[in-house]
């Protein structure tokens, strides 16, 4: 595996690098993250500059791209603009489900949406009684001549008050195995009968998490996205890259956050002599630098496999695993070097501590990702 980047890779990162600084410096962030604002006008900065497109077929006006130079964006934005690589990285799954089992219409409509800066897609996955267990889904696709009528309610809907669809699972009732009665549609949100609040959360707060209630929502039979009960894998083929993209997310932010530790501890004086001058925060330091490069390589072996069209079943779960954990516990530590500078609202790394956590929950939890490696690492030494 040669880990040299590209010279059109470098390109992209230096600058995006040099964009975010220029036009999306973190003052702006901590303000939109202070205002629970979503970021509209920096998402169509991303998209002014290419950058949303990437990934997207050039029919629909988008760049092809392969997955290591998405992680890279994402790992780009996730250290200097945090909230647009989350939505970066959500819009993921949703865009490859679309180009892949989308009508020509919906890749038209849809993907040269968020090319011109369109928010992506929302994915209505989870339910109250339904989120690690996809299995215990209850919303329902009702066919009525024509059109298709839904019902249920959907939970952890991220950005669905600010995007113009959601992917929409539903199952049917009828079919006794769970896995072989879900379909999947694109609903439009401002389909009469949805009804959509965002939730307060710890984190993500530029970033809105919703509940979408569905009651007699009519949209045209069209909208399904590919076959009917075919929903599960359809979903399933795609999941994959977006837990690597949006991991590659949470390794720039936690890269963020030791940078700020390794500068105060530089800049902080205690007993009259600056705080990293102590071996108990140079060996914090150290860990966090081991971390941060090792979250990198993983999610770049990750990147490399997939676009080498080998399998990662259970070690994109390890991956997704161990970097969801390390980039939390190096944004905590940062906030342990910082001290009390570090737990005031001021501070970028709370901020970093907040966003990263989720990442140990959404997208498949800790304890899921356990299930999902374990089972199979036995299986290669039976």
């Amino acid at each position: 595996m040669d880990f040299r980047l590209t010279e059109e890779q470098e390109l992209l990162v230096n600058s995006l690098k040099e964009l975010c600084q220029r036009e999306i410096p973190d003052s702006v962030i901590a303000e939109l993250d202070e205002k629970h604002e979503y970021p509209h006008k920096q998402w169509q900065i991303l998209a002014d500059n290419g950058y949303t497109g990437l990934g997207i077929g050039e029919a629909y006006g988008g760049t092809p791209t392969d997955v290591m130079t998405q992680c890279l964006v994402a790992d780009t934005l996730g250290k200097y603009a945090f909230p647009l690589s989350v939505i970066y990285g959500l819009g993921v799954i949703c865009i490859k489900d679309i180009e892949d089992f989308g009508t020509e219409e919906q890749k038209q409509e849809v993907l040269g949406g968020i090319v011109r800066g369109d928010p992506p897609v929302a994915l209505g996955i989870s339910e109250p009684q339904a989120a690690s267990d996809a299995s215990g889904l209850k919303t329902t696709a009702t066919f009525d001549g024509d059109d298709v009528i839904f019902n249920g309610q959907k939970i952890y809907c991220t950005i669905s008050s600010i995007a113009k669809y959601i992917l929409l699972m539903t199952r049917d009732p009828q079919i006794e195995n769970p896995y072989k009665a879900m379909s999947m549609w694109l609903v439009p949100t401002n389909t009469p009968g949805i009804r959509i609040n965002n939730l307060p959360k710890v984190g993500w707060w530029s970033v809105p998490t919703c509940e979408v209630f569905i009651e007699n929502a009519r949209v045209p039979k069209t909208a399904l996205v590919g076959k009917m009960n075919n929903g599960w894998l359809q979903l399933m083929k795609n999941f994959e890259i977006e837990r690597v993209v949006l991991a590659a997310s949470v390794v720039g932010a936690a890269e963020a956050a030791f940078e700020d530790a390794a500068r105060y501890a530089n800049s902080r004086v205690q007993f009259g002599k600056p705080i990293g001058s102590y071996q108990l925060i140079q060996k914090k330091l150290v860990d966090m630098a081991i971390k941060v490069e090792n979250m990198r390589n993983y999610y770049s072996k990750m990147a490399w496999r997939m676009d080498n069209k080998l399998p990662v079943r259970h070690e994109h779960a390890m991956s997704k695993l161990y970097i969801a954990q390390s980039a939390f516990e190096v944004t905590d530590d940062a906030m342990q070097v910082l001290g009390g500078m570090g737990y005031m609202m001021a501070a970028r790394v709370q901020r970093l501590w907040r966003d990263v956590r989720v990442m140990r929950i959404g997208g498949g939890t800790d304890e899921i990702m356990y299930n999902i490696a374990g089972p199979q690492l036995l299986n290669l030494y039976k």
